[in-house]
């Protein structure tokens, strides 16, 4: 199956009122750029198109070959900043499974230092330059805490993919737009850059706010596609490059090999409510959906039931587009209710070859 992609304007698919109150939020934490999201209500239209399509799968398939080389080359140097920030995932807690504090803990020591970096490349001359060390880190953090909420092991970054990511953003920071295939007569154009564009979630604000970004997934109901790659069985080694105002995180041609069955969001265990919404605005979860993905089971026809304390909550299940991060996926769309902290969610899912049953608890992590 090609790898298909998503792209991500992000704070400006939800007209002028949100994208109103986001810029004013971001550009107060120094986290968005003003200008871009001044254009991004139509760049983001478009942006989303190119993603769900096939130019998308074909950038993939490109970025697979590439990815393979890159693994091997420049894996092992980023490695050991990855594996430090894995290191602290590899407790018990993990998973979910073990007390709200554990989860509380890795959340607020994870999330203590949002802030983003310093760029020192330009538009001007076309230098994509780099995100500061740090900077990169950060956001690499966030991709593994999601992952370790979800009991997946984290992955690292290679220095061959974090260059043509980097070159990625500065196409997208040059054009003020988002494209996975952009053409050549882009400003500052270059191939590593369009390989990163084709290889890659891209969002329209900067690296780590973006992971927040992805894992809502605002806009693309019918894949959540940037969700399921972070969440992906195969993800790794990824690749991060970040402008003050756009970002690219390398997802596609991994050599992840997780092996799960199927991955929820918000997985079995406790989870933690500032990650119902770890955004300024919007309804997060309770918008977007909850997920499931597989790449082994077909979940083309789950039939989902979700009660709390005996009472049944209304979903609405919808079946996603193949091939984004996993072979197989639906989304859970909370009608009429939103998810409380203190609340256990028994989620029941059937029709899928294997009986699925686990308890979300809604843990208090402020």
């Amino acid at each position: 199956m090609a790898a298909s992609l998503g792209c991500y304007q992000g704070i400006d698919d939800f007209g002028d009122t949100l994208a109103t109150d986001a810029t004013s939020g971001g550009t107060a934490d120094g986290n968005t750029n003003p200008s871009g999201d001044g254009d991004g209500d139509g760049d983001g239209d478009s942006g989303d198109g190119d993603g769900d399509g096939d130019s998308g799968d074909g950038d993939g398939d490109t970025g697979d070959g590439d990815g393979d080389s890159g693994d091997g080359d420049s894996g092992d140097g980023d490695g050991d900043t990855g594996d430090g920030d894995g290191d602290s995932g590899d407790g018990d807690t993990g998973d979910g499974d073990g007390d709200p504090q554990g989860v509380c803990e890795r959340w607020s020591a994870d999330r203590a230092n949002l802030s983003e970096g310093n760029w020192n490349g330009a538009v001007n001359g076309c230098s994509a330059g780099d995100m500061d060390a740090p900077w990169r880190d950060r956001s690499l953090t966030q991709i593994n805490l999601y992952r370790w909420l979800a009991d997946l092991p984290p992955v690292t970054t290679s220095a061959d993919r974090n260059t043509k990511a980097q070159a990625c953003a500065l196409m997208m920071q040059a054009n003020n737009a988002l494209s996975h295939t952009p053409p050549m007569n882009w400003s500052c154009w270059s191939g590593p850059g369009s390989e990163g564009a084709g290889s890659s979630n891209i969002a329209g604000t900067a690296a780590v706010t973006a992971v927040d970004l992805y894992m809502i997934d605002y806009g693309n109901a019918s894949t959540l596609g940037h969700r399921r790659w972070i969440l992906s069985n195969s993800l790794g080694p990824t690749g991060i490059g970040s402008t003050d105002g756009y970002s690219c995180m390398w997802t596609v041609g991994g050599n992840g090999n997780a092996g799960k069955q199927w991955t929820a969001w918000p997985p079995p265990g406790e989870f933690p409510s500032e990650a119902v919404n770890p955004l300024w605005w919007g309804d997060g979860l309770n918008e977007s959906g909850w997920s499931l993905q597989s790449d082994e089971l077909n979940l083309g026809g789950a039939a989902v039931s979700i009660t709390t304390s005996g009472q049944d909550r209304p979903v609405t299940v919808v079946n996603l587009a193949g091939g984004y991060g996993s072979s197989s996926a639906i989304s859970i769309i909370p009608n009429g209710w939103t998810a409380q902290v203190g609340a256990t969610y028994h989620v029941e899912v059937s029709g899928v070859g294997v009986p699925i049953s686990y308890d979300v608890e809604i843990v208090d992590c402020g």
